[in-house]
């Protein structure tokens, strides 16, 4: 069975604190939904204990942070940085019981920073890190590394770690690379992802745009079918996060109307 993902940040705690409920209360009520979980910030123990009482019937995977954040593998002088603000990804890991933590690769282009972003894995020492594709370059045009397949493999060659496909990301990184996008899809999905993000978007552009199911034109019934098989965890990452619960539930609808029989 296929579990479709709801995402929410910890700092949800305080600025959108319905929201969570509200998610955690519908999600609840399925056996095919889960959340995923974003640790953005340094929590402290009653805000863990907050997150776990409201998402206590939810199944929770963890999402570490990532640049926007100021978590960047990549980056030899971040280690320090990147080592505490992975410890608290690592105690909601714990509290949640959630077999994998995502991780981005690192900013930056190049094989030295995919050697780093290797060695700040290996130096973080958790079997749950599962590694997210990014695409060529950021929103503020950043470069990012792990875009392609290849980069990805030999991360996880030389760590150990999982993997988490996000299509949006793929899509992006082919159209930066001028990459023909199903054979850049088809080798990330010979990794072997545990974890998929999926949001729809412009199959053209190189920047995700995190649109709701339906909102962009990227072929969503050949994703879902063709891409994840019956026991994947999918994390609905649409609408940039909007905090509209309403909106939550109706991309979990548009997704099941798209499997097979």
């Amino acid at each position: 069975m296929r579990k479709f993902g709801f995402k929410v940040f910890d700092t949800n705690l305080h600025n959108a604190p319905d929201f969570v409920r509200e998610c955690a209360d519908y999600a609840a009520q399925k056996e095919d939904m889960f959340a995923e979980l974003m640790i953005s910030s340094r929590l402290h123990q009653d805000e863990f204990s907050t997150l776990k009482e409201i998402l206590k019937n939810v199944e929770v995977r963890i999402h570490a942070a990532h640049s926007s954040f100021g978590f960047d593998l990549g980056n030899k002088n971040s280690e320090l940085q990147n080592r505490q603000m992975f410890e608290y990804a690592q105690i909601a890991a714990d509290i949640f019981a959630s077999p994998s933590i995502v991780v981005h690769a690192g900013c930056g282009h190049g094989i030295e920073c995919i050697k780093e972003t290797m060695r700040q894995i290996k130096l973080l020492n958790d079997e749950r890190i599962v590694i997210e594709n990014l695409p060529y370059f950021d929103k503020s045009d950043g470069y990012l590394c792990g875009n392609t397949a290849e980069e990805i493999k030999y991360i996880k060659e030389n760590t150990g770690c999982g993997f988490c496909f996000d299509f949006a990301h793929a899509i992006c990184a082919a159209n930066s690379l001028n990459l023909d996008i199903e054979k850049h899809l088809k080798s990330f999905l010979a990794l072997n992802p545990t974890v998929y993000h999926l949001c729809d978007g412009n199959l053209n552009g190189p920047t995700d745009e995190h649109l709701h199911y339906g909102e962009g034109n990227y072929p969503l019934k050949h994703f879902l079918n063709d891409y994840t098989d019956d026991n994947a965890y999918i994390t609905m990452e649409t609408g940039d996060l909007s905090l509209h619960n309403d909106l939550s539930v109706k991309d979990y609808k548009y997704l099941k109307t798209l499997l097979n029989d």
